[in-house]
């Protein structure tokens, strides 16, 4: 199966307004993608970090999941918007309840 998870607010807590070098992991998320990723599975990473703005923050972001320990075999930049519709999306607390 194939996975994708956005960052800021998935794999690591809301950080925009004090900036992303505050962003803390959830390590609940990155425990589970990784079992995800040892399985098997296929991980790919989404955020629209810097789509806003036009900066960009690719290399930072990989850094820090690197860090935070995140096994990923993809990353990709997705549009900024404030609303993502689709009709296979979990928020992550759905995400985290279906395996319990």
């Amino acid at each position: 199966m194939i996975y994708c998870f956005d960052v800021d607010g998935t794999i690591c807590d809301e950080c925009c307004d004090f900036g992303y070098e505050y962003a803390q992991p959830i390590q609940e998320m990155v425990d589970e993608i990784n079992r995800l990723y040892d399985e098997g599975h296929t991980i790919k990473i989404f955020t629209a970090r810097g789509q806003a703005t036009g900066i960009d923050y690719e290399q930072f972001t990989k850094e820090q999941l690197d860090e935070w320990g995140v096994k990923y075999h993809e990353y990709h930049k997705k549009p900024s918007g404030d609303f993502y519709v689709d009709d296979k999306a979990w928020t992550p607390e759905a995400f985290l309840r279906r395996t319990k």
